[in-house]
């Protein structure tokens, strides 16, 4: 064997070792310069921080490096109650310099003028284009922040390792992918159009093997019974996985794609996203899809 071929990367490790580099923002750069900020909703958090920003207080601050996980809050971010109705008296105690909110979820953005400036930015809407307005959520606050460069720059880069996600799946076997998450024991969520997830297959290249419409969110809740109708397909599944019960049982087993093998466990990727979420999807899809 040639010496040279010692050291050739498989598929999987040239995807592991090339798109960190690739996913690398200015948040490693981040300070507080500029207004105190208010981030009512986690797709916004997670934009702020990959525009270089620090948010000042966030809703269900707690809980966010466990459920959207990367970028992570710094650990002297305010927690401002829930995302759905925060803790309004602390909120105009900290007299943020700007609010911002998800347009139509939560607090009505008349209400929250009273305390700041705020942006209320779609992000789920009739048109089912999360992935759209993601982008375009983050190029105004941007622009509000007067981080325009670092907007455009991440989204290049955005753009660039989402190109390069789809030319490593170019060799794929084809076969469309169906996204769940278990919602209970025998009960999955199902990500079709309108979801992040969607948009995300399509910049790759992938089927998405799901086609009903589901709710606001892009995805359907179902039985099993859903997931065994799509006989090739291949199953992801966001973590955790099913229940040991289940797992072990003849039922889940007699499912086509888990009975052939097709299925693969993905870590927890924050479904409501912005940006960074759909990156992190992408790769850690990619990765998984990826022969080693």
């Amino acid at each position: 064997m040639p010496s040279s071929a010692k050291h050739a990367l498989t598929r999987r490790q040239f995807v592991a070792a090339s798109l960190p580099v690739l996913l690398m923002g200015n948040a490693a750069f981040a300070s507080q310069q500029g207004p105190r900020l208010a981030v009512l909703d986690w797709a916004w958090a997670e934009t702020v921080l990959a525009l270089g920003a620090e948010p000042y207080a966030v809703a269900e601050a707690p809980l966010y490096n466990e459920r959207v996980v990367s970028p992570a809050l710094p650990a002297t971010t305010i927690d401002l109650g829930l995302r759905s109705w925060p803790n309004m008296e602390l909120l105009k105690s900290l007299h943020p310099g700007l609010i911002i909110t998800q347009a139509g979820y939560g607090v009505p953005e008349s209400r929250l003028e009273t305390i700041a400036p705020t942006m209320a930015l779609p992000l789920f809407t009739e048109d089912r284009t999360p992935l759209a307005l993601a982008e375009s959520g983050m190029s105004a606050i941007a622009e509000r922040l007067d981080r325009k460069a670092e907007g455009d720059a991440y989204i290049a880069r955005f753009d660039e390792a989402l190109s390069k996600m789809r030319d490593t799946l170019a060799g794929d076997d084809g076969r469309p992918v169906l996204i769940v998450k278990f919602a209970g024991e025998r009960l999955v969520d199902i990500y079709g159009r309108g979801s992040l997830f969607d948009d995300v297959l399509q910049r790759l290249g992938l089927e998405n093997a799901w086609q009903e419409v589901g709710n606001r969110w892009g995805f359907s809740t179902a039985g099993l019974d859903a997931i065994a109708r799509h006989r090739d397909a291949r199953l992801v599944i966001i973590e955790p996985g099913p229940p040991p019960s289940l797992a072990q049982s003849r039922l889940w087993n007699t499912i086509p794609s888990v009975g052939a093998g097709r299925v693969f466990t993905i870590p927890p990727t924050w479904v409501f996203g912005g940006l960074p979420s759909a990156l992190r999807f992408g790769r850690i899809l990619t990765e998984a899809l990826t022969p080693a």
